[in-house]
């Protein structure tokens, strides 16, 4: 009995609901697996690596080559899955789907229990419903077998364990084995992706200043730092000239965080009696952004001859100026605002008294979690250097590489500002989606303004920010105990970081499912305005009634257009049989002979399902470090030549431009035989 008191019956309704109309579509016609649920082409790669390894390949796609482009943690999750590939190469897929649902559900319980803690139950209940039945969290997170949903399962953890940390250290000493916890799941987090380094670096700070303002305005200052010297610059030279002057931007941003947060603590900018004296704040403020300008510019004046910057924009400095003074006053401006009641921990003391009472408990915990998480981070890249010939995952790299060339290369880097600073409301740079979406559609609509579409987007976007602002100050004590308790300082910057940390050098081919920890921050911020509205009220006794019933009826609703959605795209008895698994594989069957060895610049579904042949990828994304070298070289023709290629499907026209530059024409030969758009060549070595 006291079992079943314990029991959470939302949970466990959540679970079986969630888990059974998973079980439908996992054990729906075969074909519905491969072509209408498992269609992202770079999930393949995962897929087909893995079960290479399972039957003791090693990593390797092909058979040939040896690639370190994934994610380790998923790769390591599906090995024993596609295990299962030697018997049936749908049966590892039906087991996948189940347990990306199970990845699904195991996310909405944890934003349950976070959100249900922190502000109410039912809020919580809403916020977990909306987690598991949105078809665009579905079809962007889970449905397509990506690293994702592992991602956002761990990306919530953490937050949660963060929650449970923050409700210890108020009242119980801080011991090593909690911070080494914590330091733990950061790296299960960051090995789920890679760029979610950025969050465990932010929570860090989190955790190790606890005690201090650094805490809260910290993460925001080197978020802010990085925006003001890259908006500075591209105010300069404009943003079609930026991506000449990236080795000057990230220079510039190296200083600016060495020069500038020392003297911002020097000058008591994160001490809170000096914030909240206006006017010596204001003083202080203006002498901190002179000074470090001043001495960034010398800086870079002096560093310029010897880096060889040419057309160092010196004007830059003055710029960069005028946005650090805007940034960091409205960061400590907030602040102001939402001040109640003096805390305990009010530093009374000067900057340097503070730091020499606390910089061995800082070091200490700093030694703790970050060593655990760099630490981690240096043994995986450390062991990619010994096995792969390179640090990091090649397929990053290619990204960068595409990037940095001429042209729109496979989408090219960022084409416009509000993608590039990570605020875009469109395509696969589209973040903060669905808040981004919803004022983007917004903005679009409001053509009367006769204000370009990007100011109004702007214009919206500020608004509801300075909404979402005003709306804490329904309660703010509660506000300010619900933003600490949610994490969301350290999960929005960490967030802003990893986005723009992909357009800072340039990439290319970056992709909508990159942003899952900005999803979470979105739930958890659209949590915390219905919290407020709740504490608005809360009072009324029909509140509760109302607030559950709210919950109940997204749940049904949403519930219901997952269900619907699911039997659209998984139905039973509509494939014939003898169908085949993947449309390409068949093809590539029908016009080779059994052992070819096949090109493709993509080729992660074909390589999966073919049959008796060898699928190659081309454009270096799952191939090798040395096949990347020959590709930037020109030389890549020639050696999938040495190693036996028979035959290549590709565009002709992609493959004649960049990044390709046409390096295998000189192999090929015409065959008259095309598939969607892609001719199949045959390929030969050059006779002498």
């Amino acid at each position: 009995m006291r079992v079943m008191k314990r029991l959470n019956w939302f949970e466990i309704l959540l679970v079986v609901v969630v888990m059974t109309i998973s079980a439908y579509a996992a054990f729906s016609d075969a074909q519905n697996l491969s072509n209408r649920w498992f269609i992202r082409d770079d999930a393949y790669y995962y897929f087909k690596v893995a079960q290479n390894i399972s039957e003791g390949h090693g990593s390797t796609f092909d058979g040939i080559n040896r690639p370190n482009g994934y994610h380790p943690l998923w790769l390591w999750i599906n090995i024993p899955i596609f295990a299962l590939a030697r018997f049936d190469l749908i049966l590892p897929l039906r087991v996948l789907l189940l347990v990306m649902s199970g990845l699904s559900v195991a996310a909405a319980i944890l934003i349950y229990r976070l959100v249900g803690k922190v502000l109410h139950p039912a809020i919580g209940a809403a916020a977990a419903v909306y987690w598991v039945f949105s078809k665009d969290i579905l079809t962007r997170v889970y449905q397509q077998g990506l690293e994702t949903g592992i991602a956002a399962f761990f990306i919530v953890l953490f937050v949660y364990k963060l929650f449970e940390f923050e409700r210890s250290w108020r009242t119980q000493p801080v011991s090593g084995r909690q911070l080494a916890t914590l330091g733990i799941f950061a790296v299960l987090a960051m090995f789920s992706r890679l760029d979610l380094v950025f969050l465990a670096g932010m929570s860090g700070i989190w955790v190790v200043f606890r005690r201090h303002s650094l805490r809260y305005l910290l993460p925001l200052d080197i978020v802010f730092i990085i925006v003001s010297v890259l908006l500075a610059i591209i105010y300069r030279v404009t943003f079609r000239d930026y991506y000449k002057f990236t080795d000057v931007a990230v220079t510039m941003i190296a200083l600016s965080l060495v020069v500038k947060i020392p003297t911002a603590y020097l000058l008591g900018l994160y001490q809170r009696p000096v914030i909240s004296d206006l006017g010596n704040f204001i003083k202080r403020l203006a002498l901190f952004a002179a000074s470090t300008s001043a001495l960034l510019g010398a800086a870079m004046i002096a560093i310029t001859p010897l880096a060889h910057f040419e057309g160092f924009p010196r004007t830059a400095i003055a710029y960069d100026l005028v946005v650090t003074f805007f940034f960091f006053g409205l960061s400590r401006l907030g602040v102001i605002g939402l001040k109640t009641a003096r805390s305990d921990t009010d530093e009374e003391s000067s900057p340097l008294k503070q730091f020499a009472s606390n910089w061995r408990t800082w070091l200490t915990d700093g030694s703790i979690y970050y060593g655990i998480v760099f630490g981690a981070l240096s043994v995986y890249m450390i062991w990619n250097r010994i096995a792969f010939g390179t640090f990091s995952p090649v397929s990053g790299q290619i990204k960068r590489w595409w990037g940095s060339l001429d042209g729109n290369v496979y989408g090219g880097s960022a084409s416009n500002p509000l993608t590039f600073f990570g605020i875009g409301y469109l395509g696969e740079g589209n973040a903060w989606h669905p808040v981004s979406t919803i004022l983007g559609d917004w903005a679009e609509q409001l053509y009367k303004m006769r204000i370009l579409d990007v100011y109004r987007y702007l214009i919206l976007l500020a608004l509801f920010a300075l909404a979402f602002y005003f709306i804490l100050w329904i309660n703010k004590q509660k506000a300010k105990s619900a933003i600490v308790q949610l994490g969301i300082v350290p999960l929005l910057c960490g967030a802003w970081l990893q986005v723009i940390s992909y357009h800072i050098t340039g990439y290319s081919a970056f992709k909508e499912w990159y942003w899952i920890s900005q999803w979470v921050v979105v739930v958890l911020v659209l949590s915390l305005i219905a919290g407020m509205i709740h504490q608005a009220v809360r009072k009324y006794a029909a509140s509760q009634v109302l607030l559950w019933a709210v919950a109940v009826g997204i749940g049904l609703v949403m519930g219901a257009s997952h269900w619907g959605y699911i039997r659209q795209i998984m139905p039973y008895g509509k494939a014939a049989a003898d169908a085949p698994y993947n449309d390409i594989a068949a093809f590539l069957e029908e016009h080779t002979e059994p052992g070819s060895m096949i090109g493709m610049t993509g080729g992660g579904n074909a390589g999966y399902f073919i049959a008796d042949r060898t699928v190659v990828n081309m454009d270096g994304l799952i191939n090798s470090y040395a096949y990347f070298q020959l590709l930037k070289q020109g030389e890549a023709g020639a050696y999938l030549a040495q190693i036996g290629m028979d035959y290549v499907l590709a565009n002709t026209n992609l493959i004649s431009q960049l990044p390709y530059n046409g390096q295998y024409a000189p192999y090929t030969k015409w065959m008259d035989v095309r598939y969607g758009g892609k001719d199949l060549v045959r390929y030969r070595p050059v006779l002498p």
